[in-house]
């Protein structure tokens, strides 16, 4: 099993764990086509470092100019702090951890905790939607967030939807109308009317189904022998449902649907 860290090197990953995927864990899965998967792994966590950097150069943007008296020091330790980042650190955090899963077409991307899957992932479908020009990628097809991921074999799905759907469902507020995605392979364990009927039970009766017209989307990921959870806004399918390669060919896209739309 190959895994890369951050755009570094490419290393043999350890047999003990089939997956590389660990509970406690979140991020994101992605597909791409059959054997490109060496290439996606590479090309995503670029896309991802990319964006992480937009938007810190974004923030650094919108603060305001410091005093002529300050200018000195301000370059003095902006050099200091170039020097530092170019010096080899071990201890350096990489905010993206690539993994390639014993399955076909599938990796997935470990984020660190400080960035969120499901905001990554929306803020670049978004970009890619109003700018298909802009193509930023070749490999990468459909990213599924997971903003939480448990070991399919010791977790209790009930409790694990409760912890990730609570601050959607139940904080307060008004109802919300809702779907729900499963996407089941090679698990023995669950099937998908086992998590739409049990993550359905945790949502609760007083806020309705609509499978189309949703609020939000509830994405339920269960690969081999892991479970990841996530909540989307009403968005996801206008987005081509995260899937970054229909965004960046929209005209190819929209003869595909009508050709479905035409055999109906």
């Amino acid at each position: 099993m190959l895994t890369t860290n951050g755009g570094g090197q490419w290393q043999k990953h350890q047999q003990g764990n089939k997956s590389g995927i660990e509970g406690g864990d979140w991020g994101v899965f992605v597909s791409c086509d059959l054997g490109k998967e060496g290439k996606c792994m590479a090309e995503v966590v670029d896309v991802f470092s990319q964006s992480v950097e937009s938007s810190s150069s974004d923030s650094h943007g919108d603060k305001p100019d410091s005093d002529e008296e300050d200018d000195d020091d301000d370059i003095e330790a902006l050099i200091r702090k170039e020097v530092e980042g170019l010096k080899p650190s071990a201890s350096k955090a990489r905010p993206f951890h690539a993994i390639r899963m014993d399955l076909p077409c599938l990796l997935f991307v470990r984020f660190d905790k400080s960035i969120n899957p499901e905001e990554m992932v929306h803020k670049l479908c978004l970009d890619a939607a109003a700018n298909p020009e802009k193509k930023r990628s070749r490999y990468i097809q459909r990213m599924t967030p997971a903003i939480s991921v448990r070991k399919t074999l010791s977790v209790d799905l009930e409790s694990f939807a409760r912890e990730v759907l609570k601050p959607h469902f139940h904080s307060g507020g008004p109802p919300k109308k809702y779907a729900i995605r499963p996407v089941v392979r090679s698990n023995k364990k669950f099937n998908r009317d086992i998590v739409i009927k049990t993550v359905a039970d945790v949502v609760g009766p007083e806020h309705p189904v609509d499978l189309k017209n949703y609020d939000l989307i509830i994405l339920v990921t269960v690969i081999q022998n892991v479970i990841g959870m996530s909540v989307a806004g009403s968005d996801y399918d206008r987005l081509k449902k995260y899937n970054l390669a229909e965004l960046y060919s929209p005209a190819a896209t929209s003869e595909a649907e009508a050709a479905e739309s035409t055999k109906d």
